[in-house]
């Protein structure tokens, strides 16, 4: 049938406005069919890359065993190097001491020195042999040795240690100058020396020796000793009165018990006939710094008080019935464990003329 609208002209509906575009559906893009030619050609090329490369492994495989087979034959015809051989493990010397032995020396050094302190100078020497068998030919135990043998009266003994000590390459100024000094003293006074009558440590009757406390290391104390005096001043406290100021000390890295340590001040006086007593005013003793603690390894500071005899002051000797008196001079003394530890006096006659116990008494013996 004929449509009457065929070709004919179509006017916009009402309302249609031309500047707005009206969207047109594109039809899909046609999937061209993989045609049968291709899939051939595909395939051949394949077979043609499968077959090349099994000539290619075909042709290479042989030559690459033989490779193996070369360097194989030839690792087994090559000698192998040696392994190294072990590093033999030197012995020790017999002279050079074990750790045990070195325990042992010193041990037995602060038992000499303790014997020199108290003035058993022959035990001090025998254990001194002991440490030298220890340790032959150290220098520290020859100038113990030296300053032992020197209390002996046994100067050339001590000249041929100092010689011994001075022989050892490389020793230090602190032993080296000490040596030199000594050497040269013993060598002005050689043969000269005079007995000395020796001390039985233990004895309550034994004294220390005034001579001994000359002796000191370099921390100030006397060789052997827990505690020591470093410095003792004497001057004018108040008016009337002197102060004796006591620095004490212990050995670095010690442990002391404040309850075991006793300080005596003696202050003696000298009557109008020249005798030297004893004062007989009470002394007073007090700690600058209390609670004391001895573990810091600083000094420890000990005031003496002593109210001078012609002060008329209440308290000193002329008051308790001594007149006539005057100042002479003072020791002072540290005892630790009920031993003598150190002590000073000044003048230095007075602690020979009022020597101090190496032992408290047994009253004295808490």
């Amino acid at each position: 049938m004929h449509n009457p609208h065929a070709g004919a002209f179509h006017f916009p509906p009402l309302g249609y406005s031309p500047l707005v575009p009206v969207p047109i559906s594109q039809p899909p893009i046609p999937r061209q069919p993989i045609g049968t030619t291709f899939l051939v050609a595909i395939s051949l090329l394949g077979f043609v890359a499968v077959i090349q490369l099994l000539a290619v492994v075909i042709h290479y495989i042989p030559l690459v065993g033989k490779q193996v087979a070369d360097s194989a034959a030839q690792a087994q015809a090559t000698p192998r190097a040696p392994a190294p051989a072990p590093v033999p493990q030197m012995p020790q010397s017999p002279s050079a001491p074990v750790p045990a032995d070195l325990l042992k020396a010193q041990k037995l050094f602060a038992d000499a020195d303790a014997s020199y302190r108290v003035g058993d100078f022959e035990k001090a020497l025998n254990t001194l042999d002991q440490v030298e068998a220890l340790m032959p030919g150290d220098p520290s135990v020859l100038l113990r040795k030296s300053q032992v043998l020197e209390r002996l009266d046994q100067p050339a003994e001590a000249v041929m240690a100092l010689e011994e000590v001075l022989k050892y390459p490389g020793l230090p100024p602190e032993i080296r100058i000490p040596a030199e000094k000594k050497l040269a003293q013993l060598a002005e006074t050689l043969g000269a020396a005079t007995p000395r009558t020796q001390l039985q440590p233990g004895n309550q009757t034994a004294y220390a020796d005034p001579a001994g406390a000359e002796v000191r290391e370099d921390t100030g104390l006397q060789p052997g000793a827990d505690l020591g005096i470093v410095d003792a001043r004497l001057r004018d406290s108040k008016a009337g009165q002197k102060s004796l100021r006591v620095a004490v000390k212990s050995r670095p890295d010690s442990t002391i018990k404040v309850q075991d340590v006793k300080i005596y001040i003696y202050f003696y006086e000298e009557s109008a006939d020249g005798e030297v007593l004893i004062t007989d005013s009470k002394v007073r003793t007090e700690w600058l710094s209390p609670p004391v603690d001895w573990s810091a390894n600083e000094p420890e500071l000990l005031d003496g008080q002593y109210i001078l005899p012609d002060s008329g002051q209440p308290g000193s000797s002329a008051a308790n019935g001594s007149p006539g008196r005057k100042y002479h001079g003072y020791v002072v003394a540290v005892y630790y464990n009920n031993e003598l530890q150190d002590f000073r006096s000044e003048p230095s006659k007075l602690a020979k003329d009022f020597p101090l116990p190496l032992y408290l008494p047994k009253e004295n013996v808490e």
